[in-house]
């Protein structure tokens, strides 16, 4: 009778170590991937200014609009 030896496996501590390196690469490039499209485009060429982003419209454009009640009745 011809003895079977079982198929050359790769060793466990081998296979952990290219897992663990194929996840590292895996969000590495994905991270690479949300920096080109997110960050790179839309980069501002100087700081924002804050006080006027968040800055209210000037209070003569409400004052000068009448207010009008609507005619509907509930």
């Amino acid at each position: 009778m011809h003895s079977t030896k079982p198929p050359n496996l790769v060793p466990a501590q081998r296979l952990r170590w290219e897992i663990g390196a194929a996840l590292l690469l895996k969000v590495l490039l994905l991270f690479g991937l949300w920096f080109l499209i997110f960050r790179w485009q839309e980069r501002p060429a100087g700081k924002p200014d804050i006080a006027a982003h968040f800055a209210l419209p000037a209070a003569d454009n409400f004052s000068s609009q009448p207010i009008k009640e609507s005619d509907h009745v509930r």
